[in-house]
């Protein structure tokens, strides 16, 4: 069944639509309050009851309700648990009071509200005379140049040749790309206006890009990390182009977690590769000295959607420091880390209170209880405004400590950001270290010992380095450097030599995940171990996990306690 109200997500907009002309149908706002499920009005109820006669939204209480009543005149919002219908003619603009507040305070007041407004529905339906839809203008085509960005580049605000303004909404161009990460200031756009909105329609700008003729095998790249995770990374060359990067892929330290060294939102510089025809990205073999390709244009005439540097950072510092919920009953007195609901709630009771001082200030010539009531509730009337004056300066200092917030919570966000990249940078170091090994020492053998050092060096912390050093005197069989160095796959070898350096200190026979046993010569259980004649006994140490063909090092112990590399094979290798 299709759902017969709006959920709001954009207070603001929401009251800009309230307030344009043009409305041909009541609208019925009606908010609730997360904390207070039980006392919620029925908006089904309600959306049911009216049909097409109003327009039904359910709003939320909390950021975009404030959003919501920030954009509407004085007292003409909504918040809580609470409902109030718009008429389509803008009367309530010049008198809230044509538009009562239909609020919840218990289960059975909510019933009474949800009919309350129905009721509100029903008597514009019938008092005022329905109006013809106006006749709409098709868009034209203009020209024009963005002034600037607003919301989070959300919206583009342009200037068109006639001196009028309009805006481009990012929700309605595809991709909904961040508008100030495909326009610039000052770029010349076409595009059709709609004269009832001011909205500027610019989708006949949109390049979509093509992949083959972006990038070559080889190139780095800029990319997106769109969602991130302890074992990968969705990465995004453009909108609609996103590849799930493993971390075998990211990082050669199978100790490393993908979320340590990427974060969400972050632009990253990605080494794209073809493998068998198909797109692979990898950010282990970056080069910081070479070029990186230029993201592309989403638009004609746009700029790169995508820059070194500039990451996607959704403020969510606000919401990060509003306080949990401790469970307190609804009668307790509001926590002081929440200003607006009490403020709110004031202004809500000023507003009832000036009505009823209203209406008594007629009668009071003619009663004296009255003149007494009034008396009564010009007192009540100060104790607000003193009460409202006490949580707006409350309000104020909430707002600076949130700000407060927001900025502390950014600046360590970017500290985040650059201790990540420096980890990536350093990972690549060690790598480039590794592989610039290759050709530089006369035999395979010195090379080994070179690497082997390395891994040690890195794999084992310092304070552990004095207990587990590396011993002097070990070999290499003749086969070893080859079955190791022949391994192409990233990470393998760092892989294989820290599996080495683990055998070589005696760590590997206190660490489970290396499953050291002895190499038998078959797969029966009670078979004898595979001895040379020169009495060294064959072990077995696995490099891998839960991958396929997953390797395993074969070394030999000799008879005076001297380790000899053997070989590094895949799992079903069983040969010493």
């Amino acid at each position: 069944m299709e759902q017969a109200y709006v959920v709001v997500t954009s207070g603001k907009d929401l009251a800009l639509r309230l307030m344009a002309n043009g409305r041909t149908k009541p609208a019925a706002v009606v908010s609730w309050h997360p904390e207070q499920r039980r006392d919620q009005i029925d908006v089904e109820h309600i959306a049911r009851e009216v049909g097409g006669l109003a327009d039904v939204f359910w709003l939320e209480n909390g950021p975009e309700s404030y959003a919501f009543g920030d954009s509407l005149p004085a007292g003409a919002h909504v918040f809580g648990n609470a409902a109030r219908v718009y008429s389509e003619d803008l009367r309530w603009l010049r008198d809230v009071h044509r538009s009562p507040l239909r609020i919840a305070r218990d289960g059975q007041s909510a019933v009474r509200a949800a009919e309350d407004i129905i009721e509100d529905v029903l008597s514009l339906i019938a008092v005022v005379p329905q109006q013809e839809a106006p006749v709409r203008t098709l868009p034209r085509r203009v020209r024009g140049a963005v002034k600037f960005f607003t919301n989070a580049g959300s919206r583009a605000v342009v200037e068109l040749g006639d001196g009028s303004c309009c805006t481009i909404q990012r929700e309605h161009v595809v991709p909904p790309v961040r508008l100030d990460w495909m326009l610039s200031q000052g770029q010349n756009v076409e595009g059709l206006l709609n004269e009832e909105a001011r909205t500027l329609d610019i989708n006949a700008l949109l390049t979509p890009p093509r992949l083959a003729a972006l990038y070559q095998p080889g190139d780095l790249v800029l990319a997106l990390a769109e969602e991130v995770c302890a074992s990968s990374a969705k990465l995004t060359l453009y909108p609609g182009s996103t590849w799930t990067v493993g971390a075998l892929r990211i990082s050669s330290n199978p100790l490393d977690t993908v979320d340590s060294l990427v974060t969400e939102g972050e632009v990253v510089v990605a080494r794209f590769l073809r493998e068998k025809g198909a797109v692979a990205l990898s950010l282990i073999d970056v080069d910081d000295d070479e070029d990186v390709k230029e993201s592309p244009a989403l638009l004609t005439g746009g700029t790169p959607w995508l820059r070194a540097g500039r990451h996607l950072a959704e403020r969510a510092a606000v919401t990060a420091v509003t306080p949990p919920d401790t469970g307190a009953a609804r009668d307790d007195p509001a926590p002081a880390a929440k200003p607006a609901t009490a403020l709110r709630s004031a202004l809500l009771q000023l507003d009832a209170e000036r009505r009823k001082v209203a209406g008594l200030q007629e009668l009071v010539a003619s009663s004296g209880k009255a003149g007494a009531e009034l008396v009564s509730l010009h007192q009540s009337h100060d104790d607000l405004r003193q009460q409202l004056e006490a949580e707006l300066a409350l309000a104020d200092e909430l707002h600076g400590q949130l700000e407060a917030e927001g900025s502390r919570a950014d600046k360590q966000l970017e500290e985040l950001r650059n201790l990540r990249t420096r980890k990536r940078e350093t990972q690549r170091a060690l790598q480039r270290a590794a592989a610039e090994s290759d050709g530089l020492f006369e035999t395979p053998a010195e090379r080994l010992r070179h690497d082997v050092y390395l891994s040690w060096v890195k794999s084992t912390p310092s304070a552990d380095k004095a207990r587990l050093a590396l011993p002097l005197h070990w070999t290499a069989g003749p086969d070893f450097a080859d079955t190791l160095y022949s391994f192409t796959e990233p990470g393998v070898v760092s892989k294989a030599l820290k599996a080495v350096a683990e055998v070589l200190t005696g760590a590997a026979e206190r660490n489970p995940a290396r499953e050291l046993h002895a190499l038998r010569v078959n797969s029966g259980g009670d078979s004898p171990q595979v001895v040379r004649a020169d009495g060294a006994r064959c072990f077995r140490a696995a490099v891998e996990k839960k991958v396929a063909s997953a390797r395993r090092l074969h070394f030999w112990r000799l008879p005076d306690g001297t380790i000899e590399l053997s070989r590094v094979v895949v799992h079903d290798d069983c040969r010493p």
